[in-house]
C-alpha cells in the first residue's frame, strides 16, 4: 500500500516539474489529472485494505484464546479438524452444535465404549465413525495425532505431561479443566465453562447463552424445592464410583459426585475421604447410606437390580440400608456418564432430586422436562427405551 502511495507521489512531483515550463492552461490540466490519479490510487488501496480486513475477520487469520490452564493460545479462525485427548467433552461439544459433532477426526479410544452405551450414539452417530486418538503402550502418541492433521487439539488442562507432549507437535492445544484443576469440580459449573471456552475457540461469543439460561432455570426450580425440605427428611447418601476386584471406590470430598450431593442438600457419608477414594466394605457398612447411587456407563458396570438382589459376585451389599430399602440407582443412559460434567447437567440434578426425595418431587414432570430439553436443544426425540433407562423403569 505504501509503495503505491510513493509511486503516486513521484508521478505527481514529476508532472508538477514538467508543467512549470508550460503554459498556465497546461499546468492546470496536468495538476488536475495528477490529483485525480492520486485519488484513484488511494481509493483502490483503501478498497483492497477493506477486503483484506474482511477476510481476516472471517475465515482466514488467527485469534488468541485463554484456556483453563492459563495459557494464551493462538488458534486459526477457520477450524475444520479437531482431536480430543482425554477430556470427556464430546457430549458438550455436540450440544454446542445443537445435535451434531462436526470437525472431530480423533479422540481418546476409551470414549467410544461410553458413547455406545449412551443416547449420544443416536444423536451424533458421526462420533462412532471418527478415528481413535492412538496411544502407544498407554502413552499418548503425538506422531499418530499429527497424522490426523488437526487444526487444534483439546486436552485435559490438569494433565501437564500431555500438555508438554502436545506442545511438541506445534499444533494449537487448548486445555479444558476437569477434576483436579484449580477451580472447584462442580459439574454444573464445569460444563458451562466448557461451552464458554468453545465459544472463544470458534469465535462465537454468547452463542450458548440461551442454552445455559434454560439449564439454569431447571436448576433453580429444583433447588428451590430442595430448599423447602426439612433437614430430618434428607437421607444420607453415597456414590459408588468404581468397583475393581471387589474393592470399592467412592466419591469423596472435592470431586464431581460430592458436588452433586451438595446440590441435593444431603450428607455425603464418604465426605471424610478425599477425591476418588478406595475404601473397604466394612467402612461402607459403618456409613450405612440410606440412598446409594451407582456410577454410570464407562466407569462402573453394575446393574442396580443385581445390587438390590445381592447378586454381585464376591461382594455383599445386603446389609446396607439403601439396598434393604431398594433405594439404589444408576445412570444407564443419558447424554454421557451423568456424574461427570455434561450438557445434561440440569436434568441430572432433577433426576437425582426425584430419586432422593420421591415424596417431595412426586409431582415434578421429569419425563416432560427431559423430552423437551432433548428436543429443543439437541434436536432429538428420546426413544421409549432410552427414557426407561433414564427414569429407572426397566
Amino acid at each position: 500500500m505504501r509503495l503505491r502511495f510513493k509511486v503516486t507521489s513521484l508521478l505527481l512531483a514529476s508532472l508538477l516539474l514538467l508543467t512549470a515550463c508550460a503554459s498556465n492552461n497546461k499546468k492546470d490540466t496536468a495538476v488536475s489529472s495528477a490529483a485525480e490519479a492520486a485519488s484513484e490510487e488511494s481509493v483502490t488501496a483503501a478498497e483492497e485494505n477493506k477486503k483484506g480486513s474482511k477476510a481476516d475477520n472471517g475465515q482466514s487469520g488467527t485469534h488468541i484464546v485463554m484456556d483453563h490452564a492459563g495459557n494464551r493460545i493462538e488458534v486459526p479462525n477457520k477450524i475444520e479438524r479437531i482431536v480430543i485427548d482425554q477430556i470427556p467433552i464430546l457430549s458438550t461439544y455436540m450440544a454446542y452444535f445443537k445435535g451434531s459433532a462436526p470437525h472431530i477426526v480423533g479422540y481418546s479410544g476409551s470414549f467410544k465404549e461410553t458413547i455406545s452405551e449412551t443416547a449420544l450414539k443416536n444423536i451424533a452417530p458421526e462420533l462412532l465413525e471418527s478415528s481413535d486418538t492412538v496411544y502407544a503402550q498407554s502413552e499418548l502418541n503425538v506422531e499418530e495425532i499429527i497424522k490426523l492433521k488437526p487444526d487444534v487439539i483439546f486436552y485435559n488442562a490438569n494433565n501437564k505431561e500431555h500438555a508438554q507432549i502436545l506442545a511438541s507437535s506445534g499444533i494449537p492445544s487448548i486445555g479444558f479443566a476437569t477434576v483436579g484443576a484449580d477451580s472447584p469440580a462442580d459439574p454444573i459449573k464445569r460444563y458451562q465453562e466448557w461451552l464458554v471456552l468453545l465459544e472463544e475457540v470458534f469465535g462465537e461469543k454468547g452463542k450458548m447463552d440461551g442454552f445455559i439460561e434454560a439449564g439454569d432455570q431447571i436448576i433453580k426450580d429444583v433447588e428451590t424445592r430442595i430448599g423447602n425440605i426439612p433437614e430430618d427428611k434428607r437421607p444420607s447418601t453415597m456414590i459408588l464410583f468404581k468397583l475393581i476386584d471387589g474393592v470399592p471406590q467412592v466419591s469423596g470430598k472435592g470431586v464431581f459426585g460430592d458436588y452433586w450431593l451438595q446440590h441435593l442438600g444431603v450428607k455425603n457419608v464418604a465426605q471424610e475421604t478425599k477425591g476418588f477414594a478406595q475404601v473397604s466394605f466394612e467402612q461402607i457398612y459403618e456409613w450405612n447410606p440410606q440412598v446409594l447411587f451407582l456410577n454410570g456407563p464407562g466407569l462402573l458396570k453394575l446393574n442396580r437390580q443385581d445390587v438390590i438382589e445381592n447378586k454381585v459376585e464376591g461382594v455383599d451389599f445386603s446389609t446396607i440400608q439403601a439396598v434393604k430399602d431398594e433405594r439404589v440407582y444408576n445412570t444407564t443412559l443419558g447424554m454421557w456418564n451423568w456424574f461427570t460434567p455434561n450438557p445434561d447437567a440440569p436434568l441430572v440434578l432433577a433426576w437425582l432430586a426425584c430419586n432422593t426425595y420421591p415424596e417431595q418431587f412426586s409431582d415434578y414432570p421429569l419425563e416432560t422436562v427431559i423430552r423437551d430439553y432433548y428436543k429443543n436443544y439437541y434436536g432429538y426425540e428420546i426413544t421409549e427405551e432410552e427414557m426407561k433407562g433414564m427414569l429407572q423403569l426397566q
